[in-house]
């Protein structure tokens, strides 16, 4: 058994985790992820191996404490909240509420949706009024499972914080989830600090891999030719905000590649003070 992977700097304390590949069964994963030394599974509910509506969730609860392995989930990030359609959108919505269903069968405390804004024919306020009402629904739902939801930024950042700004306003029981990498997409600088500044008190997890400021393509760090993530300055942002929570790495590709990226964030990780 590989040493979990717990990384703390002074009393500054983080858990790595790893996602799932929904192509693969999802009890090997939990499987290789615990012998792996990794603290938590960041559970991707997709199809085809981890589908909401097929999957015996009460099963993969229990290999979840066969094995060690704690969990949050990702609810599916293509479900289309921004459709013209009001059917479109009210399956979308249904979708989801199933993905807490889920989550709360696994024993997460936490489950992640992506922004995706809202219909283009709606205007900013009305767009806001819209998230408001969406997320009350999902919060309460995710209540009554013992699920918090969070919301996580998206590549696109054009007017992104501002828009999460208000969102988080009208919201007060909305938890964050930070990724990194989706911060560093076609903007000036990363914008970790900026995205901690305005809502640190929200933040309830954080995602991280690399990309070349152009596109996300979860990368392992260091891999882009140019204008990839500084990992190091990164990872002192999140320390100056005493943040001491859960972190992903969401590297896709070799498995060999996301070791390598967990190992450099054990070492890095103390010395970030």
């Amino acid at each position: 058994m590989v040493k979990r992977g717990k990384c703390v700097g002074n009393d500054v304390t983080i858990r790595l985790g790893a996602m799932n590949d929904p192509r693969r069964r999802l009890v090997g994963e939990i499987e290789w992820i615990g012998a792996n030394g990794f603290d938590f599974l960041d559970l991707r509910l997709e199809a085809p191996a981890a589908a909401v509506e097929s999957t015996d969730w009460r099963a993969i609860r229990g290999a979840l404490h066969d094995h060690n392995v704690g969990v949050i989930c990702r609810a599916a990030p293509d479900i289309p909240v921004e459709h013209a359609s009001p059917l479109v959108r009210q399956g979308a919505l249904d979708e989801m509420r199933r993905a807490l269903d889920a989550a709360g069968l696994v024993g997460a405390s936490l489950c992640t949706t992506r922004f995706r804004a809202w219909p283009a024919h709606l205007s900013e306020a009305a767009g806001y009024e819209y998230y408001r009402q969406l997320y009350e629904i999902l919060i309460k739902h995710g209540e009554a499972q013992g699920v918090a939801v969070a919301l996580e930024n998206r590549p696109q950042n054009a007017h992104q914080l501002k828009w999460f700004r208000e969102i988080f306003h009208r919201l007060p029981g909305l938890k964050l989830c930070y990724n990194v990498a989706h911060g560093h997409v076609q903007t000036v600088q990363s914008m970790t600090r900026e995205y901690l500044f305005a809502l640190a008190d929200r933040l309830a997890h954080v995602r991280i891999s690399d990309n070349d400021g152009r596109d996300a393509t979860y990368l392992p760090f260091g891999a882009p030719i140019a204008s990839g993530l500084d990992l190091r300055r990164e990872l002192q942002t999140l320390r100056s905000f005493r943040y001491a929570g859960s972190l992903t790495l969401e590297i896709l590709g070799e498995r060999r590649w996301l070791l390598g990226c967990a190992q450099m964030v054990r070492e890095q990780w103390p010395l970030a003070a």
